[in-house]
C-alpha cells in the first residue's frame, strides 16, 4: 500500500505522538508500504542538528511551490529511516505563534489552513497514494479534500482528547472534565491560549461534524470513550489500536552502559514533562512525605526525574536529581536501572512512558487514569494509585520498596504486558483498518 501520514510535528521534534507515528511509519516501511509522513514545517530553526535546505530534491514529487521557508533549519523534503517526510506550508505558524509553548513548533487550529489544504492537494497529485492516515488537527486541512478529485479513503487516530477539548487533555480542575460545553470549555482553554483564541478554537472544534472520515480509531479505551462526546458521523465505529513503541527496547535497556550521572544506589524514576498535567507536583508532593517519614537506617532513595522543564513546573525538592535532552538509550537504561518507575499523571490517553518502563523490566506504579487504568492491572503488571494523591503515592513506593517479592512479580508481568505495545504487535491492526476503508463497498 501506499500511505500518506498526516501530522502537525514530526521528527526531528521530539513526543509521544511523534515517537508513536514514526515507529509506525518505519514498521510499516519495514513490512513492504510506500509511506510518506505530510507534516507542517517549522516557523524557526530547530535545535535538531538536522541541516538546512530550501530547496526540494528534484525526485521527491513535492511541488516547487512548497515554500518552506529556508530559515526553517529543515529541509522541505528528506528521507529517515526509509520514510518520505515532506514539509508544508500553513497560515497560522505565521499568526498564530507562542500556541505551542516551544515557538519552533508550528501550531494547526481546529479549522482548515488554506495554504496547508493547497499542498496537501498537490501532494496527492503528485504522487499516487492508496490511504491517507491522520493523526492530529492537521486533519482539519484534509476534510475539505475528501470527497473532491483529490479525495482518497481517511483513516483517523485519536492519539489524545483533541476532537472534544481543544487543550486536548479532557481534564478540568485536577480532573476529568465532566463534558463539552461551549462556554465551559472556553473557560477552561482561555488560561492556556488567552479567552480571544481559546473562543475561536473551541467554537471551531465545535462546529466540526467530521465528515469524511472512514474508519476512526483511539489509541485507548478512555480516549475511545471521550469520542463519545465528540461530534461525530452517525455510525462511525470507533476502534482501539493501541500507540506503540518500537520493537527492540528491551535491548536497547540491557545494551545501553549505566548512564555516570545516575546515583549510585537504588533510585526512584519519573520520565516526562515537568508540569502539573503529568502530575509532577504530586510526584514532588509524595517524594517529600516519604523522605520526611523516612525511618530505615539507610538513606531514603534519589528521586531522579529526566524531562523538559516547563514555565509551570514546581520547585524542586531536595534530593530530586533532574536531567534535561537525555538521549533515548540512556533514557532506556535508566529505567533498566531504576528501583521503581512513577507515572502520577492526573491524565493520560495511554502513556508511552510507561510502556518503557515495562519492557526495562522496572516495576510500575502508575495513575489510575485513562489510558493507564486499561494498561496497567493493578497489583498484577504494576500497582494504581489515584491521580492527584500524594499520600497514595507516597504509601504505594514505601510497600514496593519494602515488598522484593511483589517487585519481582511486577517486573516479570510487566514485560510481558509491554510486549503488547510494540509495533510488531500494533501495526498488523493499522494494516486491517487500512485494508477495511479500500474495500469495495
Amino acid at each position: 500500500m501506499r500511505i500518506l501520514h498526516l501530522a502537525n510535528l514530526y521528527a526531528p521534534v521530539i513526543g509521544g505522538l511523534e515517537r508513536s507515528v514514526a515507529t509506525s511509519s518505519e514498521e510499516l516501511v519495514r513490512r513492504g508500504h510506500e509511506v510518506t509522513v505530510l507534516t507542517l514545517a517549522p516557523a524557526s530553526p530547530l535545535s535538531s542538528g538536522v541541516p538546512a535546505s530550501s530547496g526540494v530534491p528534484a525526485s521527491s514529487g513535492v511541488p516547487a511551490s512548497s515554500g518552506v521557508p529556508a530559515s526553517s533549519g529543515v529541509p522541505a523534503s528528506e528521507t529517515r529511516s526509509g520514510v518520505r517526510v515532506v514539509r508544508v506550508r500553513s497560515v497560522a505558524t505565521s499568526l498564530l505563534p507562542g500556541m505551542n509553548q516551544d515557538r519552533a513548533k508550528p501550531f494547526h487550529p481546529t479549522a482548515p489552513d488554506p495554504l496547508t489544504t493547497a499542498d496537501i492537494r498537490r501532494v496527492l497529485r503528485s504522487s499516487p497514494f492508496d490511504v491517507v492516515h491522520s493523526h492530529d488537527w492537521l486533519m482539519y486541512s484534509y476534510l475539505p479534500l475528501r470527497f473532491g478529485a483529490a479525495g482518497l479513503p481517511h483513516v483517523h487516530t485519536a492519539h489524545d482528547f483533541g476532537l472534544t477539548c481543544v487543550k486536548k487533555t479532557y481534564a478540568r480542575e485536577g480532573g476529568m472534565c465532566g463534558g463539552a460545553r461551549l462556554a465551559r470549555c472556553v473557560s477552561c482553554a482561555s488560561d492556556q491560549y488567552g479567552r480571544p483564541r481559546a473562543l475561536v478554537l473551541t467554537s471551531a472544534l465545535r462546529a466540526h461534524r467530521h465528515r469524511g472520515i472512514d474508519a476512526l480509531t483511539a489509541i485507548s479505551p478512555s480516549v475511545a470513550q471521550a469520542l463519545r462526546g465528540a461530534r461525530l458521523p452517525g455510525g462511525l465505529p470507533i476502534r482501539v489500536v493501541s500507540s506503540m513503541v518500537p520493537d527492540g527496547l528491551d535491548q536497547l535497556a540491557l545494551s545501553t552502559a549505566r548512564p555516570s550521572w545516575l546515583p549510585d544506589r537504588p533510585y526512584l524514576l519519573f520520565v516526562g514533562a515537568l508540569g502539573p498535567h503529568k502530575g509532577v507536583h504530586v510526584l514532588f508532593g509524595a517524594y517529600r512525605r516519604l523522605v520526611n517519614g523516612w525511618r530505615a537506617t539507610s538513606p531514603p532513595p534519589p528521586l531522579v526525574c529526566i524531562g523538559t522543564p516547563r514555565v509551570d513546573t514546581p520547585p524542586i525538592p531536595p534530593g530530586v536529581v533532574v536531567r534535561h535532552d537525555v538521549p533515548h538509550a540512556q533514557v532506556m537504561a535508566a529505567w533498566r536501572g531504576a528501583a521503581i518507575g512513577l507515572v502520577p499523571s492526573l491524565n493520560e490517553a495511554m502513556g508511552q512512558v510507561a510502556v518503557e518502563a515495562l519492557l526495562a523490566r522496572t516495576p510500575v506504579i502508575a495513575s489510575r487514569t485513562g489510558g493507564l487504568a486499561d494498561m496497567i492491572r493493578d497489583g498484577e503488571s504494576g500497582l494504581h494509585v489515584p491521580p492527584g494523591d500524594p499520600v497514595a503515592l507516597a504509601s504505594a513506593i514505601r510497600r514496593l520498596l519494602a515488598d522484593s517479592e511483589l517487585a519481582a512479580r511486577l517486573r516479570d508481568a510487566g514485560y510481558q504486558r509491554g510486549l503488547d505495545y510494540t509495533a510488531s504487535r500494533v501495526v498488523p491492526q493499522i494494516e486491517e483498518v487500512y485494508r477495511s476503508v479500500l474495500r469495495p463497498r
